[in-house]
């Protein structure tokens, strides 16, 4: 008795793509003999198809590895904008296949958003570019300018009071430790020292011998931190502003590997009764840290494009606050209560910990200029 069956149609197609490509006797590679049936070889592992394949073939395997990626990215996407904390729970369910893995998604999206965070700081450069210690310098006419402007109308107490308190003022005296009283506020003074135009000048070129030699002079106790200190601050003031921010951005991508672990162990800690392990929570810090990218791409590029003004950026603090509370919810499954309570401690201290890694990146960014 024969029962007639209907085939079953898989959803998935064949890695070797054999209706395409023409199968081989025998495995090009280690020479074993094929069965009719076999896609790989079982010896050595090797595709059994010819080398010499046609662009029909090739364009075949483009496009259907590429609408394979693409289905699984608006899939993931879908779940990550509009469903807080899903993403997340299907994986910990162990439905990850029909979705892009975590670490592969981090990387494309924040790639994206790292490149979009170096057009949008490099955007506003017209014209001449000035270095940083050509932009101090002109900081310093502009001193001096105001304050015979400002003589004039006032006496000089109120006036040195009202030129103190200006923001580019406190900058130039903090930053190059500059005194803004004297007519020797510029660029050439860094660190407590004001080197002469030929010391600066020649700075770069002095051996460590020169330098302590320098620094003596100077009335400054030589050591390496202070020929670094030096140096550096000659390489600082001979950088324009883009290059200074392209090491920033770079130091932000770096401090961010640091910092995402960093969450994930802040929620080790706040779910330990929960017994789940480390890489459990690293997931939901990779989805949550995906969207704050995502949310953040679109909104330089609205701000690059659309001529969205940039302080509507700060009405992602909110969004996100609450895409972070909803997804705690929805993937910890516990009461409103308690997660808001625990969202409270972790985004304070991650707060914190975002202040101390930002502060990083900008004395990474010094030094690697």
């Amino acid at each position: 008795m024969f029962i007639l069956r209907r085939p079953i149609h898989r959803s998935y197609s064949s890695p070797a793509m054999a209706h395409s490509a023409s199968p081989l006797a025998a495995c090009a590679n280690c020479e074993r003999p094929f069965i009719a049936a076999e896609n790989f070889c079982p010896n050595c592992g090797q595709q059994n198809h010819a080398l010499d394949l046609s662009f029909g073939h090739v364009a075949e395997e483009v496009l259907e590895g590429v609408f394979h990626f693409d289905s699984k990215v608006f899939r993931t996407l879908r779940l990550l904008l509009f469903a807080p904390g899903a993403l997340t729970r299907r994986f910990w369910e162990g439905r990850r296949v029909a979705y892009v893995p975590p670490v592969r998604l981090y990387i494309f999206i924040s790639f994206l958003f790292f490149l979009l965070l170096s057009v949008a700081l490099h955007a506003p450069e017209h014209g001449e570019r000035h270095t940083i210690g050509q932009q101090l310098q002109q900081t310093s006419i502009r001193f001096r300018a105001d304050s015979i402007r400002l003589a004039r109308t006032q006496p000089t107490a109120d006036a040195k009071r009202v030129l103190l308190n200006r923001r580019h003022v406190r900058f130039l005296n903090g930053f190059v430790n500059s005194d803004v009283n004297s007519d020797t506020a510029d660029y050439r003074r860094w660190n407590g020292v004001l080197y002469t135009p030929l010391e600066w000048r020649e700075l770069p070129t002095y051996s460590a011998s020169q330098f302590d030699a320098l620094l003596l002079r100077h009335g400054q106790e030589p050591s390496f931190l202070s020929r670094f200190m030096g140096r550096q601050g000659y390489r600082i003031m001979q950088s324009t502003d883009s290059e200074v921010s392209h090491q920033f951005v770079r130091g932000i991508s770096l401090m961010m590997f640091v910092l995402m672990p960093v969450f994930a162990l802040l929620l080790k800690l706040l779910y330990l009764r929960r017994r789940q392990y480390y890489l459990a929570h690293l997931m939901f810090a990779i989805h949550v840290h995906c969207f704050v990218f995502l949310l953040c791409s679109l909104s330089m590029i609205l701000t690059l494009f659309a001529r969205v003004p940039a302080k509507s950026a700060l009405l992602l603090v909110p969004l996100v606050a609450v895409y972070l509370l909803a997804a705690q919810r929805e993937a910890y499954q516990q009461n409103w209560l308690k997660t808001v309570a625990k969202f409270s401690v972790l985004t304070g201290l991650y707060s914190v910990t975002i202040a101390g890694g930002m502060m990083a990146a900008l004395i990474l960014s010094l030094v690697l200029v």
